[in-house]
């Protein structure tokens, strides 16, 4: 079964937002940030965010065109 945008939006900032969590934790640990597994849970998180991104533009692009659309039904009647 394929999930809505919604629920792979959230699925996507909870995912960001745990891996910059963990990130964070790891720096502090680490006593620095140029540390492979906190490059590698930004990456992650950096990636997890664009997708989120993605899916607000894809959803704004849709909701434009559904709009243009109907503006055009309402101008033949």
């Amino acid at each position: 079964m394929r999930q809505g945008s919604n629920f792979m939006a959230l699925f996507y900032a909870l995912f960001g937002i745990l891996f910059m969590y963990l990130a964070y934790n790891n720096s502090i640990e680490a006593g620095t940030v140029f540390n492979f597994w906190t490059i590698l849970l930004t990456l992650f998180a950096a990636i997890d965010f664009y997708r989120l991104y993605l899916i607000f533009r894809f959803r704004m692009a849709a909701k434009k065109m559904i709009e243009k659309e109907q503006n055009k039904k309402n101008d033949k009647k």
